[in-house]
C-alpha cells in the first residue's frame, strides 16, 4: 500500500522535527569522556544535565543563562535558529517537553572551548502536536567569565 504525504503533512513533520532538535538537553549523562580536563568536562556535563531539567520545567530564565546571546542552531533541515527563536517557543508554551533523555555522550576540551556530542531521545508537543525521535547532536560551549555557555548546535536525525 502506498502512502501519500500531503504538503501540509510534510510541513508539519518538518516543523516538529525542527523543534525536536531545539529541545535537546540531557537529564541522564553517562560517565563516558574523551579528554583529560576532568573538572571542566564535568562542568559541561552538569550544564547539559541542567539544560535538560530546565527544558522539562520550561524555565526560560535558567535556559537563557546557559545559552550565549550569539547562539546559533543548525537544524537537521539546515535552518538556522537563534537563542531568541528557541526562548520564544518555550516561553509561549508552544513547545512542551515531556521527556528528555541522553546517551553516548562525549566531551572534548580545547582550551576555553568544549565540544559535546551525544544522542538525544526526547518527547513532547509543539502547538499540541506530539513529537518524538532520536537525533545525534553536537553542541559547542565557550568559557566566558569563568562559566560555560552554549554558542552553537548542529543536529542529525537518526534512522530508526
Amino acid at each position: 500500500m502506498t502512502r501519500m504525504i500531503t504538503t501540509s503533512s510534510m510541513a508539519r513533520r518538518a516543523a516538529l522535527a525542527l523543534l525536536l532538535g531545539l529541545v535537546v538537553g540531557c537529564t541522564s549523562i553517562p560517565a563516558k569522556s574523551a579528554s583529560s580536563g576532568a573538572g571542566d568536562e564535568e562542568a559541561v556535563r552538569a550544564l547539559e544535565a541542567a539544560r535538560g531539567e530546565a527544558l522539562l520545567r520550561a524555565d526560560v530564565d535558567a535556559l537563557s543563562d546557559m545559552i550565549a546571546d550569539d547562539f546559533v542552531e543548525v537544524s537537521r533541515f539546515g535552518l538556522a535558529r537563534t537563542k531568541a527563536d528557541n526562548m520564544r517557543d518555550i516561553a509561549s508554551g508552544d513547545l512542551r517537553l515531556l521527556t528528555v533523555k541522553c546517551e553516548d555522550m562525549t566531551v572534548r576540551l580545547y582550551g576555553d572551548v568544549a565540544v559535546l556530542v551525544a544522542v538525544a531521545d526526547n518527547t513532547g508537543t509543539f502547538r499540541g502536536v506530539p513529537f518524538s525521535g532520536r537525533i545525534r547532536y553536537t553542541r559547542v560551549f565557550v568559557r566566558r567569565n569563568d562559566r560555560w555557555q552554549a554558542v552553537a548546535m548542529q543536529q542529525t536525525m537518526l534512522q530508526q
